[in-house]
């Protein structure tokens, strides 16, 4: 009979490796599938002319880029908020608005997986600017409010608003407190 000893030990360092490997293959995967998207969207804007820059009209689909100078985030921003769609980085949420329209516009994104984007999220505030763009349009928001909800509390991000906002979700920490972190940001008039 084999020593169990030896055998504990293998299977301890087995699940070492994999605890150290998963976060690397989840942000390698991330890494990839954003170099992907940027490719996608300097390409389309190659293929634009002049005349086409200076009719730019907003709103902006995904992709698109998202800049939250004030905690180094820079992504693309994919459609959709599934698991799937948050491996590959942040997600608009369809339930909103696209970006420079009247509404909300919401976009979510993991705090400690998959890129991380979000992870200092909470470190937001008031007067903090957030950049979208894609091509020649850009819209650009500033933070008015930060909190922090419990999941099942009811929230207004979904609600009809004529108002041109921005929300951003992600998880509080720890991980699994079934606590959300919500950034509320309004659009600035294209010259202020």
């Amino acid at each position: 009979m084999k020593n169990p000893g030896k055998i504990l030990g293998i299977l301890l360092i087995i699940c070492g490796l994999i605890l150290i490997l998963k976060p690397l293959a989840e942000h390698s995967y991330n890494y990839f599938c954003q170099q992907q998207l940027r490719s996608e969207i300097e390409q389309s804007d190659a293929g634009k002319t002049n005349a086409d820059s200076r009719d730019a009209k907003l709103p902006i689909e995904p992709p698109f880029l998202l800049q939250i100078p004030a905690i180094s985030v820079e992504a693309v921003v994919v459609e959709g908020v599934e698991n799937e769609d948050l491996k590959k980085g942040p997600g608009w949420d369809p339930r909103g608005v696209l970006p420079g329209m009247e509404g909300n516009v919401i976009i979510a994104a993991h705090n400690n997986i998959y890129g991380s984007y979000f992870r200092d999220l909470h470190q937001l505030k008031e007067g903090d600017l957030i950049h979208i763009s894609k091509k020649d349009q850009k819209v650009t928001y500033r933070v008015e409010s930060l909190s922090t909800i419990h999941e099942s509390d009811p929230t207004s991000i979904f609600d009809k608003t004529e108002e041109r906002l921005l929300t951003l979700i992600t998880c509080a920490a720890p991980s699994g407190s079934g606590k959300r972190v919500i950034v509320t940001a309004r659009q600035l008039k294209p010259n202020g």
